[in-house]
């Protein structure tokens, strides 16, 4: 055998090895599993009661009331945090979807919240396309040919600005 290969098998061997007990190391049996931290993270991320399944797949034995408890338990918890008003906002701001996961007592308050973030987020968009525009024609102007196209330009111009301040004042409103 070349020197050479027997090198390099070795330290490949060597090397799957390492990770394969590292990979077994790592994996987590489902009684050693923090399934309420599960469910807390599920929950203040918006995840539907679904993603319980999900983290049973893996699990060959049995499914444990149990965890089952832990798991809604901790998602409670994180819904909490998912559904507050100011959370519904940035989510609604980002274009995110919701998923009707906040419970009753809350979900009116969210969906208040939520699409007032949408708005923001149209509000937003339509400020950079009003920028956009301003940019271009301010481009334009430097470029007119005679004044009665430089006045023009600054007629549009004067129009987009003022409804680029109205943009402004609705996103400041929106966003209190």
């Amino acid at each position: 055998m070349h020197p050479f290969f027997s090198v390099h098998f070795f330290v490949f061997l060597a090397s799957f090895s390492l990770v394969a007990c590292v990979s077994n190391s790592e994996r987590v049996t489902c009684d050693q599993r923090d399934w309420y931290e599960l469910g807390w993270r599920d929950g203040s991320q918006g995840a539907t009661l679904d993603r319980l399944a999900f983290h049973q797949k893996d699990c060959r034995s049995a499914i444990k009331s149990k965890w089952e408890t832990l798991y809604i338990n901790g998602r409670n918890a994180g819904l909490v945090e998912f559904c507050a008003p100011e959370n519904a906002f940035e989510l609604g701001r980002m274009g995110l979807p919701y998923l009707f996961v906040c419970p009753p007592t809350v979900e009116a308050n969210f969906l208040s919240a939520y699409r007032r973030g949408q708005v923001a987020r149209r509000l937003e968009l339509e400020g950079k396309e009003l920028n956009a525009k301003i940019d271009t024609l301010s481009q334009q102007m430097k470029l007119a040919a005679d004044e009665i196209e430089r006045r023009r330009i600054n007629s549009e111009l004067d129009s987009l600005r003022k409804r680029r301040a109205q943009n402004d004042r609705d996103l400041a409103s929106v966003s209190k």
